[in-house]
């Protein structure tokens, strides 16, 4: 049975974890959630494309003791544009799959059918 967006996952430090859109986290004292998907303008599987495009997401970052920080992870290629690692209050927290790709133009992905895969480091 799948987790419902209610049920935090639990997460060690140096371990790929999964979150579905609206889904937390919690481990070392940290809590991590999956917020929103900004942008996904990324390639679909079934099309030729000139560019492969862009998915930019929002996770909100709260370390042990502090306020909580909204950051943005951006797959775009280009350099300058790429930022699949950010750090907050002592933790680099890492962005390395985002799922599912588009499958055909103008598909429309439930924000809840999203998955992404993080993992967590000391910075």
């Amino acid at each position: 049975m799948p987790a419902a967006a209610a049920d935090p996952v639990e997460f060690g430090l140096g371990q790929g974890f999964t979150l579905g859109g609206g889904q937390e986290a919690i481990g070392d004292g940290l809590r991590v959630q999956f917020t929103d998907v900004l942008e996904d303008s990324r390639c679909p599987t079934e099309v030729q494309c000139f560019w492969s495009g862009q998915a930019r997401i929002a996770v909100l970052v709260q370390p042990p003791g502090s306020p909580p920080v909204t950051t943005e992870f951006n797959t775009n290629p280009a350099p300058g544009q790429n930022r699949q690692t950010v750090e907050v209050g002592g933790y680099r927290v890492e962005l390395t799959a985002l799922q599912p790709h588009p499958r055909t133009p103008g598909e429309t992905i439930p924000f809840g059918d999203y998955r992404a895969t993080l993992v967590v480091h000391t910075a």
